[in-house]
């Protein structure tokens, strides 16, 4: 029997509802437009049609958006300009950058970011406060695929979750996350040995290795929920962490496209109107 695909979509198209009535409470109640910045250092990874989606859903939810287009030879020097004017501006609410060329620092460079400002929920004094338990300013990458695991319908608690990753993005915030939801969880990685004898046994698994097709039919359980996490080029196609073939085992998967990002960047506009609600 097939999975039942997790219609990412759908969830995005919910949460979108949401931040929409909280944009409009905002303007109504304080005067206020929430702000959102967004950093695209020109290279390989930065992604630049995630911006503009970005831009353009801003745009239909009433949230004013500026994009910042850089050179691939953009400095660290210009980056912290940029940053630190972006820090005093009384337009801006949330800074949001996207993957940096191998010259610039990324994690140095976010925490240049006022943290009031840092929707991304990556800056160090929001991750401490996070990982105490404060889940105001969630990771938006860990809060979009707890959506679409509760999306589902089932009960968290008590539940067998394998995480494969332990990135600062999504792999250590989600387990965080999941353990707060009082599942039982386990990370997994590159140095993992015999991974399929750990992911076997989740209930949950969550896909986030970096690797295309890391995850294949044998090493899910049967009735499984599996997020998968990956988006990696081949050629002109998107595919994900996750083999097409554990659709014929999994009980619930996302597809790729159309699963994790969508959910994703509406959670990054949900801080947004977190941030500036509390401006």
């Amino acid at each position: 029997m097939a999975a039942n695909v997790i219609n990412g979509e759908q969830v995005a198209r919910n949460l979108r509802a949401t931040v929409k009535e909280k944009v409009a409470s905002l303007k109504k109640e304080k005067n206020r437009t929430p702000g959102l910045a967004i950093i695209v250092v020109k290279n390989p990874q930065a992604r630049v049609h995630v911006a503009r989606l970005k831009e353009r859903t801003c745009r239909q939810l009433g949230i004013n958006c500026q994009v910042f287009y850089l050179s691939d030879t953009t400095t660290d020097e210009e980056i912290q300009f940029l940053i630190k004017k972006l820090n005093t501006s009384s337009e801006i609410h949330g800074i949001n950058i996207h993957p940096l060329p191998l010259h610039l620092n990324h994690t140095l460079i976010s925490q240049l970011v006022d943290p009031c400002k840092d929707v991304e929920g990556l800056h160090f004094l929001n991750m401490g406060r996070f990982l105490m338990g404060d889940t105001y300013m969630v990771p938006f990458v860990a809060g979009g695929i707890v959506k679409l695991i509760e999306s589902t319908g089932e009960n968290l608690e008590g539940k067998k979750v394998v995480v494969v990753g332990r990135s600062q993005l999504v792999g250590k915030p989600i387990a965080f996350l999941l353990l707060q939801k009082n599942a039982t969880v386990s990370i997994c990685h590159s140095q993992t040995p015999n991974l399929a004898h750990f992911t076997k046994r989740a209930d949950i698994l969550v896909a986030a290795a970096g690797h295309p097709r890391t995850i294949t039919k044998k090493m899910v359980k049967e009735g499984a929920i599996v997020i998968d996490v990956g988006i990696n080029r081949i050629g002109t196609r998107l595919i994900g962490d996750v083999d097409k073939d554990v659709e014929q085992v999994a009980g619930w998967i996302t597809p790729v496209p159309g699963g994790v990002g969508p959910v994703t960047i509406a959670m990054l506009l949900d801080n947004l109107v977190r941030a500036a609600q509390k401006t």
